[in-house]
């Protein structure tokens, strides 16, 4: 069999699609189905353990070895990670790029659907206190406990992330910036510098390892043009070189077709979809950096959305199935109707879906790259100052009405989801019956007159 490079001592791998089995499109639609449907954790968890029971276990339609490699990459690139890993293990399992778009769409749409009603029934009350009083109550409940999702996030995050001072000094000045500075494009330079600064100060120069970084590593891949037991005898198409470069150009396509049509039309749904482009393209670090990146860019506009509903929209999205990305569905629908949902929605995941195919067939030159694996340190450090100012700006939309009651009902969630172990939804739901029972009683055991409205 013919290789590419020289034998090494290394064992084999490959992320390109082997003779492993190829599932129809049908047994892909049902083995990812349950885990939109059903697989409902905290922000923090890690659903790979799911897909890998699901691909790997049961279908057996990806390799183990293939698995933690996917695993490792999507942690390592820009890009919503969980989606992301949907895209390469349905690629995988079909043996083409269709599978891939197919497993996302079944893993997404189901959340995504609902997430539509919700926003355009939401949008139709301006004032949250047009609603029902019970309602409107609940939401309360829902953006305070919100609060604690994204704080213990921040607290996961943080813990594994930020390991020196230089780290802390990062997300110290990264908050700051954010709060003097709420402008989208200083956040992204702003992540930049992190990144650069990391890689200066902490880079060793004599290491002998990043002496050969930028080295192409030479590992035993295997040719997949000329090996027949790697090619679908029903559909050869692969992931290979060309779809990977295939898809870092037409990402390319789209952002400068976007950056044209913005600035010939002037459309505030071209806009906010460009704007949604560029968020799903800044994601290092994964989903969690987008809070305060699609915080800037909408409710810091006026003419998007406001903070009630941002803040509820994620909280919503958090309790229900599938990725919690699919919260751009609820924005879009909520300022610009239907269509500007979808708008949202597909163009922040089409970054994710074209850089995951991009940079699968280079992965075995980036995975030992320490200029990378610094600059995103760097990065992430930068990023987790800008979630903690998130989390701020989100706690002071929760206490609008009632200070005292948000607050603790903000703790008490906080409580449930680090040292319970409950699952999202749980703790929203705690978090606006909590909020309700306070005001009943206020109303009909104290007989006090509140003056949330």
């Amino acid at each position: 069999m013919q290789t590419l490079g020289v034998r090494t001592a290394q064992p084999k791998f490959s992320l390109l699609i082997d003779d492993s089995q190829t599932l129809s499109y049908r047994e892909l639609l049902k083995c990812t189905a349950p885990l939109a449907l059903i697989d409902v954790q905290t922000l923090s968890a890690s659903h790979y353990q799911q897909f890998k029971n699901v691909f790997v276990t049961q279908t057996r339609a990806v390799s183990e070895l293939q698995f933690e490699e996917i695993a490792s990459l999507v942690d390592f690139i820009p890009g919503a990670t969980t989606s992301q890993m949907m895209v390469a293990l349905g690629t995988i399992s079909k043996k083409n790029a269709l599978g891939g778009i197919v497993a996302l769409v079944a893993y997404t749409v189901p959340g995504a659907m609902i997430l539509t009603i919700l926003g355009y029934i939401y949008s139709k009350y301006p004032d949250p206190r047009d609603l029902n009083i019970l309602v409107f109550l609940a939401i309360q409940g829902i953006k305070s406990s919100t609060v604690a999702l994204i704080l213990q996030l921040l607290i996961s995050m943080a813990a594994k992330s930020i390991s020196n001072k230089m780290h802390i000094a990062l997300s110290v000045l990264s908050a700051a910036l954010f709060v003097a500075y709420q402008q989208p494009y200083v956040l992204i330079l702003t992540m930049m510098m992190g990144g650069i600064i990391t890689i200066m100060v902490e880079y060793d120069a004599e290491n002998t390892i990043g002496r050969r970084t930028f080295v192409k590593e030479q590992t035993a891949t295997p040719a997949i043009v000329n090996d027949p037991k790697l090619i679908n005898k029903k559909n050869s198409h692969k992931i290979s070189q060309l779809l990977g470069n295939k898809s870092l150009h037409l990402y390319s396509v789209i952002l400068l077709l976007l950056l044209y049509l913005n600035s010939k039309y002037q459309s505030l749904i071209l806009d906010i979809t460009l704007s949604f482009y560029n968020i799903g393209t800044f994601m290092i670090g994964g989903t969690p950096i987008t809070l305060p990146f699609m915080y800037a860019e909408t409710v810091l506009n006026p003419l998007y959305i406001n903070a009630d509903a941002f803040w509820l929209g994620f909280g919503l999205a958090a309790a229900l199935p599938g990725p919690y990305l699919n919260f751009a569905i609820f924005l879009g629908t909520h300022s610009m109707g239907i269509y500007g949902g979808i708008c949202c929605w597909v163009a922040i995941f089409v970054p994710s879906i074209l850089q995951i195919w991009g940079l699968l067939p280079n992965w075995s030159n980036l995975r030992k790259n320490v200029y990378l694996q610094k600059f995103k340190e760097g990065v992430i450090s930068v990023a987790i100052g800008f979630l903690a100012t998130a989390v701020y700006y989100g706690w002071v939309d929760a206490c609008r009405y009632d200070l005292s009651t948000a607050t603790v009902i903000s703790f008490l969630s906080l409580v449930y989801v680090s040292l319970l172990n409950f699952n999202s939804p749980a703790v929203l739901t705690l978090g606006a019956a909590l909020f309700i029972i306070r005001y009943l009683a206020l109303w009909y055991y104290r007989e006090l007159d509140p003056v949330i409205f």
